[in-house]
């Protein structure tokens, strides 16, 4: 960045309220609208700052610290020094709601996909494995066999959920006085911020457990394997390895590739990885590999959520990732606010949207009962 620091007459752009009377006017961000009003300035830095960045820059205001070059990022009381910087901080705070919420979070480790809806609420398609040929229903009857002549052919059909899926809004905001403000710099606050974000999308590791436990509406709680049912020797409350194993394979040909477990479980998961190394004890020299794909790499989710009442402690949450859960967003429903409270001298940031989860097939989750 130290090369930007001294821009030429010719290089700097200077937001005026015009500017963000007419972004809105628009109806597009004031980025968008200074990187279309300032094209020529911003081609000069080859894709390296945007109109946004060489505005702030314009007015003295560094936003990262870098320490190669021993260079600080400015106090955030810098954005309120005259009116043109104050002008400035709502969009450099919705800047930073939008880069943070783009980062990956542990939702993306639990969602297969992201599904923009209009209106609040839609309902999920889901694949209905009951043969209706010769007016039967048997599940059983859908797998690929062979086929007399002239006999009817099996057929899975995709269907609309009885439930509309459950839209809520979900937000978080962040209130600093101008007194904090004044004694933190600009790249701290965005580490403040980025902690946030974490923490927001942990919240909503909640609420997917909630529809793999209970369902979304659709009559599609997760199914339950008790660990004394897989395995006669399993202990109370303790996950063992081949309870663990028999567990993972016992909705075949789903690849349980996700586990989410509470703390207690997570400590004992570990504590497997550590003893056994998973080294083969019979001839390191001999590989195995599983085609099926029934026994891969697992990826392990910690969430407080599991274990806050009776009926979750002492579960294991079993996903085939790509299959299980889908996260759906009200179009437009995504608000990010900036506001100013001069009673208390308070800055506020709020995001918010409009989200729900659902099922995309129910085969692909289920719980193991350790007690």
């Amino acid at each position: 960045m130290n090369k930007f620091l001294a821009l030429n007459d010719d290089e700097k752009i200077n937001v005026q309220a015009a500017d963000i009377e007419a972004a809105a006017v628009e109806g597009v961000s004031l980025s968008t609208y200074l990187n279309n009003k300032y094209s020529n300035i911003v081609s000069k830095f080859n894709g390296e700052l945007d109109a946004f960045d060489i505005a702030l820059l314009s007015k003295g205001i560094i936003v990262k610290d870098d320490m190669q070059f021993g260079i600080q990022s400015s106090s955030m009381m810098k954005f309120f020094t005259t009116d043109e910087n104050r002008m400035l901080f709502p969009e450099f705070i919705i800047r930073q709601l939008r880069q943070l919420t783009a980062m990956p979070s542990i939702i993306n480790d639990l969602v297969a996909s992201t599904r923009v809806i209009t209106g609040d609420s839609a309902k999920q398609v889901v694949l209905d494995l009951s043969n209706t040929a010769a007016g039967k229903k048997n599940k059983q009857s859908l797998k690929m066999r062979r086929i007399a002549e002239g006999a009817n052919i099996p057929v899975a059909e995709l269907k609309l959920g009885e439930t509309s899926i459950k839209i809520y809004k979900y937000g978080i905001g962040v209130k600093a006085t101008y007194e904090v403000l004044r004694r933190t710099t600009i790249d701290m606050f965005r580490k403040q911020m980025e902690l946030v974000t974490v923490q927001a999308a942990y919240d909503e590791v909640g609420a997917v457990i909630d529809v793999i436990l209970n369902g979304d509406g659709n009559t599609n709680s997760a199914v339950v394997y008790k660990a004394t049912d897989l395995n006669s020797d399993a202990k109370e409350g303790k996950l063992d390895e081949v309870t663990l194993v028999k567990f993972l394979v016992k909705q075949a040909p789903f690849n349980f590739d996700t586990l989410i477990v509470d703390e207690d479980v997570y400590t004992q998961i570990c504590t497997i990885l550590l003893d056994k190394n998973f080294t083969n004890a019979i001839n390191p020299k001999i590989g195995f590999e599983f085609p099926q794909g029934l026994l891969n790499n697992l990826r392990v989710v910690y969430s407080e959520d599991l274990g806050l009442d009776s009926s979750s402690k002492h579960q294991v949450i079993g996903l085939a990732k790509n299959y299980a859960i889908e996260k759906t967003i009200e179009a437009g429903s995504t608000i990010n606010e900036v506001s100013k409270t001069i009673e208390n001298q308070t800055q506020l940031a709020v995001i918010t949207e409009n989200a729900g989860f659902n099922k995309i097939d129910s085969r692909a989750s289920a719980i193991l009962q350790l007690a």
